[in-house]
């Protein structure tokens, strides 16, 4: 495989990328991909390079590169008109950014995570209990796509009856991400995020008027350090943040996950054998299957990076889930190995100022599925004649559907996984 004759925009490479990534490993490390306009980084340490200096390459593509989410700017004035301009502060560079990440990060505190704990497993025992009703079904949208979403509607503090329409704007929030959005639907898309920014501002005002006891009522009467209050467009910028980067990737690992189960039928064993190598999996999982493949930077200044020259005022694409194939850092880096040393140094979260702070929430959420999930059913495999396709684009990495078999185990079989609440 040629490096020049793909792109990351081929669709037959987006459903499969990873020979193309190791082929961009071997004869270009640091690639200019001209359908990208953008120069493409793949290696673990090149990556890294880019990260540690945010004074070279801009993770602020809203404020100092003039991009804009949304293509057309009749989708754009919608957003302007009815609601607030999409401006997540989570997306500045430091000094700016540590600023605003302080005000998020009490909501993913060891304790607090812990806490959620019980509720997660309460809520995955009772989405198994709706799976165990057939012997079949679609396991995005039955499990994965509800699991996160109800988990991060609880930690918000939303009326747990709100998380269908939660999600369905969640979901439309992503659309722009992918790179083939009409205008049409784009400009339904911004529509869609002023009903969700009208119903966060309503909540956000109502808990303005009570102590604050979760999260979104904390970012409701949060102010800078000098005790200034934080304007609206900020507090609905970070809100949005919470919602899409707790639901969207969480949804998307765990169906990568359980097709990983199905496919590698000896992990499944041996998952079943020693329970407590589900971290473990769910390390691989994330390294092997990252949602979130990759996103741009914008250079500052002129770069350097791996001996290429990049100019200022260059897109570079910091591509994570190639740097989590990187034989240099991962050997034999296609396996599944639930012994791997280092699987947790993969970049599925991003690294350093930026590396995603709902990172030990996922992992619990995703732990206590497998777990609980392993535990209900045997014999799962993929309906047949299934043919796996993923939804196209550029960023994110999920699969179109997931349709399953299983057999529910006998109650006597299980092990029953206790919570903080089990006698």
């Amino acid at each position: 495989m040629r490096v020049e004759d793909h792109s990351l925009l081929d669709p037959e490479i987006q459903e499969s990328p990873f020979a193309y990534y190791h082929a961009l490993h071997e004869q270009a490390p640091v690639y200019f991909m001209p359908d990208l306009e953008a120069y493409l980084v793949t290696r673990y340490r090149d990556v890294q390079t880019v990260l540690r200096h945010p004074e070279i390459w801009s993770n602020d593509l809203l404020g100092k590169a003039g991009y804009s989410m949304f293509q057309h700017p009749e989708a754009q004035q919608v957003l302007e008109r009815g609601g607030w301009p999409r401006d997540t502060k989570l997306q500045t560079d430091p000094p700016e950014h540590r600023m605003y990440r302080d005000l998020v990060m009490p909501a993913f505190t060891a304790g607090r995570v812990r806490g959620l704990e019980t509720y997660i497993r309460q809520t995955t025992r009772a989405l198994l209990d709706e799976m165990a009703r057939t012997s079949a079904c679609e396991f995005l949208g039955t499990f994965a796509a509800w699991l996160p979403i109800r988990v991060i509607t609880r930690l918000l503090g939303l009326p747990a009856e709100d998380a269908p329409r939660i999600k369905h704007w969640s979901d439309a929030w992503v659309e722009p991400l992918s790179g083939a959005i009409t205008k049409e639907r784009e400009i339904e898309v911004a529509h869609l995020g002023v009903e969700l920014q009208q119903y966060l501002a309503g909540w956000m005002k109502r808990k303005q008027e009570a102590p604050p006891e979760d999260v979104l009522g904390e970012l409701s009467v949060a102010t800078f350090p000098d005790g200034s209050p934080l304007p609206m467009a900020e507090k609905m910028g970070i809100a949005e943040h919470l919602i899409v980067g707790g639901h969207e990737t969480a949804t998307s690992a765990l169906a990568s996950g359980l097709m990983l189960l199905i496919e590698y039928p000896k992990v499944q064993a041996e998952l079943r054998r020693d329970p407590s190598l589900v971290g473990h999996f769910v390390e691989e999982t994330l390294r092997l299957e990252s949602p979130s493949q990759g996103f741009f930077r914008y250079a500052l200044t002129d770069g350097e990076v791996a001996g290429v020259r990049i100019p200022q005022g260059s897109m570079v694409q910091v591509r994570f889930a190639a740097a989590n194939r990187d034989p240099e850092v991962f050997p034999d880096p296609d396996r599944l190995d639930l012994h791997r040393s280092n699987a947790g140094a993969h970049m599925a979260f991003s690294q350093g100022e930026h590396h995603c702070v709902g990172a030990p929430l996922a992992r619990l959420e995703l732990r206590v599925a497998f777990e609980e999930l392993l535990d209900r059913f045997e014999g799962l495999a993929f309906e047949p004649d299934t043919t796996l396709r993923h939804l196209p684009g550029l960023a994110l990495r999920t699969l179109e559907a997931l349709p399953i078999r299983y057999v529910e185990r006998p109650s006597a079989d299980r092990k029953a996984v206790k919570t903080e609440d089990s006698p």
